[in-house]
């Protein structure tokens, strides 16, 4: 490829692959913006078959590099990028590696910079799947420490990656991840396609572990009487989740809890705005984009004390303590019944979530990349 347009720059979207959410999906976002933010050197994308990236690169005018098939597979896309991936970068001729989860090849042929979401594999293994901790535990370190510089969604994490990977602060850079403000306060109908409940609480996640939603079913038993509202669940099922889906499934009081699974990106707009409180009870985390979301719907916003989700949410929403059911019950009541309380919440979150676009993160991220010698 010509080099006439700066540098050459990689960006490793092979991680972009069903099922989309959390990762997925913010790496899906960041791409796009990085494309856009990098216009003029030459980009290439590297993508699974029949991944969005693909129509993204091509409206970014940027070339495709397409890899195996086995590649969309965790344990494949591992085997490729450690085996397979350099001898690509060198093909390509390529100057610049961003690879944008987690890891990189370790014997990667030219510089990178490599995103970070969170360390909870390595500090809290229980929380996640057995493989993903295994996976992390034997590329993050290597990996973060080759980098030449690591981009993290929050001071959080950036602190986490220091302290644990004993990485100079100097080569960590906090980018804060966007939202689509204009998509997600646009009013919408509701879906079809969905069950109506006409007063609700809201959560959205992957149901895993670190979630807490055990923490929100306990805290909604105690307190479903009290504010008669339903607990609606969005998300699929992900790992170590049996005994919660079993619970949700056979629910029998006291109050509602739907269980709705996956529920197509197009349609959460809706099911935000139509909410009377949306709760994300985390126990870890490194960002927490759906308090992004929630607060760009013009919902009120409760969410543990996390100090992840603290940055995510900007300190303008309803906090309990992490893993605390009681204090969360005490806090679902203190919002439903407090109007002027969740009028306050709505108004500043919607503010805060106006200010935290995708474009931002695109600048600092081509900053960061620019800086790259």
């Amino acid at each position: 490829m010509s080099k006439g347009q700066g540098k050459h720059i990689v960006l490793d979207g092979t991680v972009v692959r069903p099922p989309f959410a959390g990762v997925q999906n913010s790496v899906l976002r960041e791409i796009e913006v990085e494309l856009e933010s990098l216009k003029r050197h030459s980009r290439t994308v590297l993508s699974v078959p029949h991944s969005p990236l693909t129509t993204i690169a091509k409206a970014s005018n940027a070339q495709l590099a397409p890899v195996p098939s086995y590649v969309a597979t965790p344990l494949g896309r591992v085997f490729w990028q450690q085996f397979r991936m350099s001898s690509l970068l060198k093909k390509l001729d390529a100057d610049i590696l961003h690879a944008f989860a987690y890891t990189a090849p370790l014997d990667c042929p030219i510089p990178y910079v490599l995103n970070v979401h969170d360390i909870i594999a390595l500090e809290r293994p229980e929380l996640c799947s057995t493989l993903n901790a295994w996976h992390m535990k034997l590329l993050l370190p290597g990996s973060a420490r080759k980098a030449n510089n690591i981009i993290v969604s929050t001071k959080h994490v950036a602190d986490r990656v220091a302290a644990v990977l004993e990485i100079p602060m100097r080569k960590i850079f906090v980018a804060p991840l966007g939202v689509n403000y204009k998509r997600f306060s646009y009013m919408e109908r509701w879906p079809n396609s969905l069950p109506h409940e006409k007063s609700y609480i809201l959560f959205v996640s992957n149901i895993e572990p670190k979630k807490g939603l055990d923490t929100l079913l306990d805290a909604y038993a105690t307190c479903a009487r009290d504010i008669g509202a339903s607990l609606v669940v969005v998300g699929r099922p992900a790992w170590k989740c049996g005994k919660l889906v079993s619970r949700m499934k056979n629910w029998r009081g006291p109050g509602r809890v739907i269980w709705l699974n996956y529920v197509p990106d197009k349609d959460l707009p809706a099911l935000y705005q139509h909410a009377e409180l949306f709760v994300m009870p985390s126990l870890e985390e490194g960002f927490g984009m759906p308090v992004l979301e929630a607060m760009a719907s013009g919902v009120p916003v409760l969410h543990s004390d996390h100090p992840a989700l603290i940055e995510a949410g900007g300190g303008f929403a309803q906090t309990f303590k992490v893993g605390d059911a009681n204090d969360l019950a005490k806090n679902i009541r203190l919002v439903l019944e407090t109007p002027s309380l969740a009028k306050e919440l709505v108004e500043a979150g919607q503010q805060w979530a106006e200010k935290m676009t995708w474009k931002r993160w695109g600048k600092t991220a081509s900053a960061i990349i620019n800086s790259i010698r």
